[in-house]
């Protein structure tokens, strides 16, 4: 038989689909690069992919059979090489599809196949930048740096709360940008972008740019193409603006680089922190992680000498750091969750016309709900967790599935039911400050309450304006916030971080306590923090207390390496959800039996923390090993069998989690 042999331009497309490979086709026109989009067939749709690699090849017509792209739809690439090197590093380091990885990537008129608009980006220059003055100390870690710009190095800025990190950071800014170049600063929250933003503006020559998923379309596409054009600009974003197409970049800052919020914890599970150190090395720039509370991770990678690090060791305006006092409740018992010592201590500093904050890890009135003659504690039919009671509506919430009803709809659980809500959350203590303060402005701050950009602006104004006297709130209020006259801040109760499953537990609740105990006493005056707790005698909250975080930190890195877990290892979790809990239990136990290196530890089959949700039913292993290599190899290998089981099944594999 004689082939019909012809070159071909064959081009290799991700497309947003689950499946971990690259599609092939033909495409005769001239002007494919890669990086460009094209509209092509799949199964029986069109679909939108983007090319990735391009290769010419002998093809031999009646053997190899491939399908044309319908059409070229950039003629100008609108991913770079470097972007589509960080996408590939990250599909393999995650496990995740290189096609979703690269959607990620684009902005969301690209992900529709739209074309983009043609008109440039306009500069915003600022008039008259304020002269930013920082002390000995910022100046000599910010020249230090600065010195070595052009080079790639992860840089470690370790100060004390309230030691002024912005300022180093904006200093740096200035001096890149009179330099035309870019600059990512990422925040861990979206409510920290306004007040971010205004803090550069005052000082930069050009307004800086936001980034997060509260933006519109068309908002987000003007701050994409500013960044592929290759424009002097400034971003202050979120997670997700560690994706956007920055031709020129010459320095990244993590701000709070400790912050759980940095890791995507659903469908593609990444964490900005670590794919902006990949991204730094490509553009040969200095990386900066910042934090008063570092992550084990860094603290770790500090003492291999992997990280640079600079400490800022004074406040800004020189005050002491605060004074803590710990309240025992076994013996204060506190009433609708304040202490006698804490309810006069939050007078006493109120008729000094100083402003106070209350932290609780908790939103709604109460965390249960339970009968007093059956005792009964009111569950989600759906998850099986206690549901919270909301008693500004009236209903009880679960807060895993937002599952409601309202109180008085409850079936009895006896023949005579009694319901009592237990245990406290931010609207019990709202309700009681306003019963004891009665005159004084009190705002409350969750996710319950601050749920719009108009709330935010609202919370921010007032906080700025000195118009709040107590802030009663969730982390949301002590996530890099800065508010004036705060004299006292009360925890609560510290005791379920102390106690809690996860083995980052400890950890976090060393950062909160740090974090919540420096909002005190920022500006001129010195601060006190009162920490309600049934168990003072702790031993870990004692060694913070006494020695503070670096120190802490020490002891509980001891106990992580005692046991083999991160930094002194590498895991992976992979998670089974079906409706059936045999099932879940069943395909993770024939993965435990792999075939293993004898290097790779693997930890279950057990139900997640959240074992049930929506009737579903969570079950996990923890794949770990102190090589990343072995651990990845594994993983591949659990992945290909995963691939195979029945698709009514859902599985995910969760790469250096934050959270279990």
């Amino acid at each position: 038989m004689v082939y019909n042999i012809t070159m071909r331009k064959l081009i290799s497309v991700a497309l947003d689909v689950p499946i971990n490979k690259l599609f092939d086709y033909y495409c005769d026109n001239k002007n494919a690069q890669t990086g460009s989009r094209v509209k092509v067939p799949f199964g029986s749709s069109t679909r939108i992919g983007l090319i990735v690699e391009i290769n010419k090849l002998e093809i031999k017509k009646d053997t190899y059979k491939v399908k044309y792209i319908y059409e070229l739809l950039d003629e100008i690439p609108i991913l770079s090489n470097e972007l589509l090197k960080t996408s590939k590093w990250a599909a393999a380091y995650y496990h995740y599809p290189i096609g979703q990885v690269l959607f990620n990537s684009m902005s969301p008129i690209h992900r529709k196949g739209k074309a983009e608009p043609k008109k440039s980006v306009k500069d915003n220059p600022v008039a008259k930048p304020i002269a930013l003055k920082l002390n000995d100390e910022q100046m000599k870690v910010s020249n230090s740096i600065y010195k070595d710009k052009d080079k790639y190095q992860v840089n470690y800025l370790r100060g004390v709360t309230g030691s002024g990190k912005t300022e180093v950071y904006t200093n740096l800014s200035a001096k890149i940008l009179d330099n035309d170049g870019q600059i990512l600063i990422m925040v861990p929250e979206i409510n920290l972008t306004p007040q971010t933003v205004a803090r550069f503006q005052k000082y930069l020559t050009i307004n800086p740019q936001e980034y997060h998923s509260n933006l519109t379309p068309s908002q987000k596409f003007k701050v994409w193409k500013a960044c592929r054009e290759n424009k002097k600009l400034i971003v202050i974003g979120t997670r997700s603006s560690i994706f956007l197409p920055f031709e020129n970049l010459k320095l990244i800052v993590v701000d709070e680089e400790h912050d759980q919020s940095y890791k995507q914890n659903e469908k593609f599970r990444y964490n900005a922190r670590d794919i902006s150190i990949v991204r730094a090395k490509n553009f040969n720039c200095p990386v900066i992680l910042g934090s008063a509370t570092p992550s084990f991770e860094s603290i770790h990678n500090i003492n291999i000498k992997k990280y640079k690090q600079y400490r800022l060791l004074n406040r800004y305006f020189k005050s002491k750091l605060p004074l803590i006092t710990i309240v025992d409740t076994s013996i204060d018992k506190p009433d609708e969750g304040i202490s006698r010592v804490l309810k006069e201590k939050i007078k006493l500093e109120l008729d000094k016309n100083k402003k106070v904050i209350l932290f609780i890890g908790r939103r709604g009135f109460s965390n249960t709900v339970i009968c007093c003659e059956c005792k009964t504690i009111i569950k989600c039919p759906k998850c099986d967790v206690y549901m919270t009671y909301h008693k500004n509506i009236d209903r009880l919430i679960c807060h895993q599935c937002e599952f409601n009803y309202k109180f008085d709809s409850l079936k009895p659980c006896c023949h005579n039911p009694s319901l009592v809500p237990l245990g406290v959350g931010t609207q019990r203590i709202e309700d009681k400050m306003r019963e004891l303060f009665p005159n004084k402005k009190i705002l409350r701050v969750d996710s319950d309450n601050i749920s719009s950009k108009k709330d935010l602006k609202n919370f921010i104004d007032r906080a700025t304006n000195n118009d709040i006297d107590i802030f009663i709130g969730t982390q949301m209020i002590v996530k890099g916030h800065d508010f004036k006259d705060i004299s006292l801040v009360g925890i609560i109760n510290i005791d379920a971080g102390l106690y809690s499953t996860d083995f980052r537990g400890l950890e976090k609740t060393g950062q909160l306590i740090t974090q919540v105990s420096g909002r005190a006493g920022r500006q001129k005056i010195q601060g006190n923090v009162f920490i309600q707790t049934n168990n003072p005698k702790h031993k870990l909250l004692i060694k913070i207390l006494k020695d503070g975080y670096e120190e802490f930190s020490k002891v509980a890195l001891k106990e992580r390496e005692s046991v083999n877990l991160p930094p002194y290892s590498h895991i992976g979790i992979v998670k089974i959800s079906s409706y059936s809990k045999s099932k879940s239990k069943s395909i993770l136990s024939k993965i435990v039996k792999f075939p293993k290196n004898k290097s790779v530890f693997v930890y279950g089959p057990s139900p997640s923390e959240k074992s049930k949700k929506n009737n579903k039913y969570f079950y996990q292993v923890i794949v770990g090993s102190k090589s990343h290599k072995l651990l990845s190899e594994h993983i591949s290998i659990i992945k290909l069998y995963l691939a195979s089981i029945d698709s009514k099944i859902k599985w995910s594999i969760d790469i250096d989690p934050t959270e279990q």
